[in-house]
């Protein structure tokens, strides 16, 4: 983060780390070649962007990524479809924060953030072993 500060983001709330936690942080404006921009944070920050045509330009931005978790879009309903169409990360929250979970949906990410989904079914699946059976000619026989 200080690397993109130094660069020209403007820190708006936030960036204190105490020891191993960080406080809630909002930067504005990471240049595209800093790692705040270019790599998955898993920590509370927020990284806001505005745009001047701003559908066309955040979909090609959010695509030039080699990652894909979730993301969070505000915007208005009309471009809803056309972003959830043509996203490349696993949810699209829409008008809220990608944090938002629900126990029965699967979480997932895709292109290097994740190949798996998560998630109650999920679990339960990847607890489970699957079994094949194949009957062959068994018609009327009675073998018991």
């Amino acid at each position: 983060m200080n690397e993109a500060v130094k660069a020209g983001t403007k820190l708006l709330v936030g960036g204190k780390q105490r020891g191993a936690f960080m406080e809630p942080t909002i930067l504005e404006d990471a240049p595209f070649d800093t790692d705040t921009r270019k790599e998955e944070i898993f920590g509370p920050v927020i990284l806001l962007y505005s745009y001047k045509s701003a559908l066309k330009e955040a979909m090609m931005e959010a695509k030039n990524t080699h990652y894909g978790l979730q993301a969070g879009v505000f915007t208005l309903l009309i471009d809803c479809l056309i972003i959830i169409s043509s996203s490349q990360a696993g949810g699209v929250c829409l008008n809220d924060s990608p944090s938002m979970c629900v126990d029965s949906q699967p979480y997932s990410g895709i292109k290097d953030s994740g190949i798996q989904q998560e998630g109650v079914k999920c679990a339960m699946d990847d607890m489970l072993e699957t079994k094949v059976l194949v009957m062959c000619n068994v018609g009327n026989a009675s073998y018991f």
